[in-house]
């Protein structure tokens, strides 16, 4: 489920928290990055009972309406289908699921209130009315009624803020959590085990990941003599924290990961910094990592091999 982009970013955020903290003891780095690595894979179980949640309530709504004694044309018209969906049967079905929703102690998040909102809000849409009118439906219709539901879910800022209330990493992991879960749905009918393909991969986790946040704190003050020496008419001082973060990181990956070719590196901060950093900080990141990168290459510090040659 995590790519290495996103390992990047709990790793720049781990190391932020290190570097502003009194600590000295790396562990304590390393196991606030693996706790938030937990919790993106925890958010993403929440998601799914969320999910099905939603929908179970299209059960309770068409009861309620069924005991109307003068129902609307809508009332009529109403069925089980979302509750019968395919795809939830299986999910609600699915024990294993269920057992380690339990053993991270989702439920009690659920707040039920929500969920009669988020499933309220739609069933206004016209597609739910077209998806309920339908005589018969193809399971790529079930599984795409689904992501719909979904997408909807997202849509409401309430449910959104709920997300960042009860997970430190719902905003960072808002479309990881997405694309974890539509890939979920396509699966479910045919992998009773559709949660273990999200859980994260242990080379980007362990291999690249903690190796990388160690590295950098390791090699803290070589790294930032490398920079600081690079800094033509700026002052150290002057830099933003989380740009010199970048950057040792960037320098890292340059010396370490032979793997990783050096433009994806450079890349991968350019990004990472518009999105974390300041308005000006993408250009002085590309210019800092590009001027590196052809020093230490020519000073014979960077060697690449196998996918790590592509683009160099």
């Amino acid at each position: 489920m995590l790519s290495r982009h996103n390992i990047r970013i709990k790793v720049l955020q781990s190391l932020y928290a290190f570097s502003q903290s009194e600590h000295s003891d790396t562990s304590i780095a390393e196991k606030e990055y693996l706790k938030s690595v937990d919790e993106s894979y925890r958010l993403y179980l929440l998601n799914m009972l969320y999910l099905l949640k939603v929908a179970d309530y299209s059960k309770v709504d068409f009861e309620i309406k069924s005991k109307k004694h003068v129902p609307s044309e809508a009332d009529k018209k109403l069925t089980l289908r979302l509750y019968e969906n395919p795809v939830l049967v299986c999910l609600r079905e699915n024990k294993s699921f269920f057992e380690i929703v339990k053993k991270e102690k989702l439920i009690p998040l659920i707040d039920n209130d929500m969920v009669r909102k988020l499933y309220k809000k739609f069933a206004q849409l016209e597609y739910y009315s077209t998806y309920l009118d339908m005589d018969t439906v193809p399971l790529k219709e079930h599984q795409y009624c689904l992501v719909n539901l979904y997408k909807n879910m997202l849509g409401e800022e309430l449910f959104i803020d709920h997300l960042e209330d009860v997970s430190p990493t719902s905003e960072d992991d808002q479309s990881l959590v997405f694309g974890a879960l539509k890939r979920s749905i396509r699966s479910l009918n045919d992998e009773p085990t559709f949660f273990t393909a999200q859980l994260p991969n242990k080379e980007f986790v362990h291999e690249f990941g903690k190796e990388l946040l160690y590295l950098a704190i390791q090699h803290n003050d070589t790294l930032q003599n490398l920079i600081v020496d690079r800094l033509k008419n700026w002052n150290e001082d002057r830099v933003a924290v989380l740009d010199m973060l970048l950057l040792k990181l960037g320098i890292c990956e340059f010396l370490y990961f032979p793997s990783i070719p050096t433009k994806v590196t450079i890349n991968e901060y350019v990004g990472l910094a518009k999105d974390y950093s300041t308005d000006k900080s993408k250009r002085f990141i590309n210019g800092i990592l590009d001027r590196l990168m052809k020093d230490l290459s020519e000073q014979g510090l960077i060697n690449k091999e196998g996918r790590g040659l592509k683009e160099n």
